[in-house]
């Protein structure tokens, strides 16, 4: 999986989740953004299908419902999109 794929990921994540200001998840790595649970950053089931719906765009793939529903982290979603894209 080449690097650009999961750093983008990482940063739409961020803004999508409002993790980029200092006193929303300023401390958050990448790491964590890339391994925890979406869940446990607070954002709903509209907020994830956004984000999704965004990855598709910004790469150029369509995502299986059913393979994005089987991620459960950023770092998967990257995987899969980078499977996509081959």
């Amino acid at each position: 999986m080449t690097e650009d794929v999961r750093l983008v990921c990482v940063e739409m994540f961020r803004d999508i989740a409002g993790l980029n200001s200092s006193s929303h998840g300023g401390g958050i790595s990448d790491a964590q953004i890339l391994s925890n649970p979406i869940e446990s950053f607070d954002v709903d089931s509209l907020t994830t299908m956004e984000y999704v719906m965004g990855l598709e765009e910004r790469f150029d793939v369509v995502l299986d419902e059913e393979a994005v529903n089987g991620c459960a982290n950023v770092g998967e979603l990257a995987a899969l999109i980078s499977t996509a894209r081959v």
